[in-house]
């Protein structure tokens, strides 16, 4: 499958090198607005490059969209409409008009869209995925430090919308109420927010999320009727505790440390050759927008 990668920032590099490393893919151009970017990330690479993604379109079955969020849009409806295959960044979209958008086109066309909701192919999340059920409680705290990618969207669409994509796996019962607070300290959008999210179901999820912390924290806990489980995204483990008469068991599983991204364009190219959906679809992506979308609404004076 050739792959062409739009946008070379930090993302953008990263996908390059794993593409680069699955036989059944094939690295064949990049496109970037800057030329010293698109140089940088390119050196090394046996492949063509472009200021312009439009002029990729020959040379590609596949895209991967790794621009800032207001390009998302634009660059996956042009692929798209030339039937090709589209993997692009979180958030899916500026707006839910467009991912709406986008979804219908995908279908028309009959190709395969997908987001990169990359926490979700954590090998730690995948192995406890089936062994959630009927959650009570998730508490998760995502702190990062500061960094110049991604201002053009708040901490609830950069960070926070990994968990809310992956908390709507476990709950699909809608919303019943979000309480939410959040600050703007060194951007002009939310740096640092805290939400509680109340499910119709009665699970309660607590989130923190945070691109001003010192020290990188990437936590999650989810109780359950007789037990939970905490996950360090960070370090890709798991414990889990039972509850067995009087007695609470700790379990930590052995689990292979395998590197997301190679397992999101795994299931992307599973997806694409075989026709069985392995991958964040459009509408996934779509649901944790309108989520983070819901959240951010929720705080007053989002920006300064």
């Amino acid at each position: 499958m050739r792959i062409g990668i739009i946008g070379t920032g930090s993302m953008g590099r990263n996908h390059m090198r794993v593409v680069e490393s699955i036989p059944e893919l094939q690295l064949t151009c990049a496109a970037d607005i800057s030329k010293e970017n698109l140089d940088d990330a390119s050196s090394g690479y046996n492949i063509k490059t472009f200021s312009d993604h439009e002029e990729m379109a020959d040379l590609v079955d596949a895209v991967m969209v790794s621009t800032p969020t207001t390009h998302h849009y634009s660059i996956t409806k042009f692929f798209i409409e030339k039937g090709k295959d589209v993997l692009v960044e979180k958030p899916f979209a500026s707006t839910l008009e467009q991912s709406d958008e986008l979804i219908e086109m995908a279908k028309g066309k009959g190709v395969t869209i997908a987001v990169g909701h990359l926490e979700r192919f954590n090998p730690a999340v995948e192995y406890i995925q089936d062994k959630v059920r009927d959650p009570l409680f998730i508490e998760i705290q995502r702190l990062g430090s500061f960094s110049l990618r991604s201002l053009d969207v708040d901490v609830i669409n950069d960070l926070m919308i990994h968990d809310l994509d992956i908390i709507l796996q476990w709950d699909k019962s809608g919303i019943a109420q979000i309480d939410a607070s959040g600050i703007p300290v060194i951007s002009k959008k939310v740096d640092i927010a805290n939400a509680r999210i109340q499910f119709n179901s009665g699970l309660v999820a607590n989130i923190t999320a945070s691109r001003i912390s010192q020290k990188k924290t990437r936590k999650l806990r989810i109780f359950q009727k007789n037990g939970y489980f905490s996950v360090d995204y960070k370090k890709k483990r798991v414990k889990i505790y039972t509850i067995d008469g009087t007695e609470i068991k700790e379990d930590i599983p052995a689990i292979e440390d395998v590197e997301p991204l190679f397992n999101l364009w795994n299931n992307f190219y599973k997806t694409v050759s075989t026709g069985i959906n392995h991958n964040v679809t459009g509408k996934d992506g779509r649901n944790a927008l309108e989520l983070a979308e819901k959240v951010s609404n929720s705080i007053k004076n989002i920006e300064v």
